[in-house]
């Protein structure tokens, strides 16, 4: 991870005590029950990649999302 760059995922783990959310972050999971989010564009990237690995045997569905993948991202506002 570059200086002053959030890394790819953070994970948010319970307060015992007042078992609600904690206000910090770690960048690694510390335990099943943790909320994990991820960046956006971290998401976006992994989703171009894995489509990238995908055969073509269904070139239809993995053509039109390749094709249209940005597009759609941005209609549901990512």
């Amino acid at each position: 991870m570059k200086p002053n760059e959030a890394p790819e995922k953070i994970y948010l783990f319970e307060n015992p005590i007042t078992e609600t959310p904690d206000d910090r972050w770690l960048s690694k999971r510390s335990d099943d029950a943790d909320i994990e989010y991820t960046r956006t564009d971290a998401f976006i990237e992994k989703v171009e990649e894995w489509l990238d690995t995908k055969d073509d045997r269904d070139y239809y569905t993995i053509g039109y999302i390749k094709n249209h993948f940005q597009e759609l991202i941005k209609e549901i506002g990512l």
